[in-house]
């Protein structure tokens, strides 16, 4: 799959482009079932995941290291054909990849932030648009009830804002914009809510403001990312400078990524019925 010209401008511009459908409602089911199993002590590495302060599951590291599937969908064309057309330049391979769960009722929020400040910490030298970013899957159909991705178009082109580091907020130490920052983009360009169906794909910039408000609502809703980069813009330290960083926060031992030669998660889904 590739992106269209228009699709190339908007991502230019606005810094993310949506595509809504991508995946099947199959396909989706068979994420959100090994989504459960993730967050279990069931999973070959339990320590790869974080909690809110509550306790409740906050985030899955590196799913793909004990999941086929998403092992599958960080490689299957739909992803990475329009991720090697946006980024370009040699070759690409999976820099982070991660689940975040909004609990029903007490999932927490994600402040407004920038994700290469971040991993800036962890050694990547360059956040340029058409060198590191990130796809989003959703998982469940998501409103503006249960805490969707917002994004501040166009605020990647403000490049890296020097962030504050805020610790209190939740249970994830995070590297957030500023909030005078946030407002002067926010009044400037408005804020898109990252709405809609499950199956639904995001692609954005490492340098796009984004961040998103508690699920206080009785869905839950559960978005899977994979951040890609360039090879030669691979991290030049072996080990993440961020004070409260896990093993499997960041890939250090980077490997160019094939893209399949065509979707393995329908296959993976029709096997998973027939059991």
């Amino acid at each position: 799959m590739r992106l269209s010209d228009d699709q190339l401008r908007q991502y230019d511009e606005r810094g993310y482009v949506v595509l809504t459908g991508l995946f099947s409602d199959e396909e989706v089911t068979l994420l959100r079932e090994e989504a459960d199993l993730l967050q279990t002590e069931q999973r070959g590495h339990p320590e790869a995941n974080t909690y809110e302060k509550n306790g409740r599951i906050r985030a899955a590291w590196a799913m793909e290291i004990d999941s086929p599937a998403y092992a599958a969908a960080c490689r299957d064309p739909r992803v990475l054909e329009p991720v090697g057309q946006l980024l370009g330049g040699p070759e690409i391979y999976l820099l982070q990849s991660r689940l975040n769960y909004k609990v029903a009722f007490e999932g927490d929020v994600f402040q407004w932030h920038q994700d290469y400040a971040s991993w800036e910490q962890d050694g990547v030298p360059d956040g340029d648009d058409h060198k590191v970013l990130t796809v989003l899957i959703m998982l469940d159909d998501t409103d503006e009830a249960n805490g969707p991705l917002r994004f501040v178009p166009g605020s990647h082109k403000e490049g890296l804002i020097r962030p504050e580091y805020d610790e209190a907020t939740t249970s994830y130490a995070l590297h957030v914009v500023p909030d005078p920052a946030v407002s002067r983009l926010a009044l400037a360009n408005g804020v898109f809510a990252n709405v809609g169906p499950a199956g639904t794909v995001a692609i954005f910039s490492g340098n796009l403001v984004h961040g998103s408000t508690a699920n206080r609502s009785a869905h839950g809703r559960r978005n899977a990312y994979f951040a890609f980069n360039r090879l030669d813009n691979a991290p030049t330290i072996t080990q993440s400078r961020r004070k409260t960083a896990n093993a499997y926060i960041a890939n250090y031992d980077p490997k160019p990524l094939a893209v399949l030669d065509e979707p393995v998660l329908p296959g993976l889904a029709a096997a998973g019925r027939s059991r």
